[in-house]
């Protein structure tokens, strides 16, 4: 299972590829979405080595990322695939909840909550 940190703005990106890239190949998936941990950490490098900072301007802003990747991934989520969703935001797991019911996939643990 890798992980995601969805503060970063090439996320959406990165878990599109990575979905498509397990069609074409033909692996499991193993996704465990985190909407960040190193935020400050990031911001901080990038201003010191005069870079734009990879990490989204707001909290609004991750929030969406997350939501979207989480979404196309429960979306597109294959038998013997899992999907971790590491968040505590009550709108996520609503979502999560909402999307898991919609494909019938609640029963069989392909999607779990951290």
């Amino acid at each position: 299972m890798n992980g995601y940190q969805c503060y970063l703005k090439r996320m959406t990106q990165v878990i599109y590829h990575e979905v498509a890239a397990s069609k074409v190949l033909g692996y499991n998936l193993g996704i465990k979405l985190i909407r960040g941990a190193y935020m400050n950490e990031e911001r901080e490098l990038a201003q010191k080595h005069d870079y734009e900072s990879p990490v989204w301007d707001s909290i609004e802003d991750t929030h969406v990322c997350y939501n979207e990747c989480m979404t196309h991934v429960i979306d597109n989520l294959p038998d013997n695939s899992l999907l971790l969703i590491a968040s505590h935001n009550h709108d996520s797991v609503k979502i999560a909840q909402e999307k898991i019911v919609a494909r019938d996939i609640k029963g069989d643990h392909r999607v779990r909550f951290g």
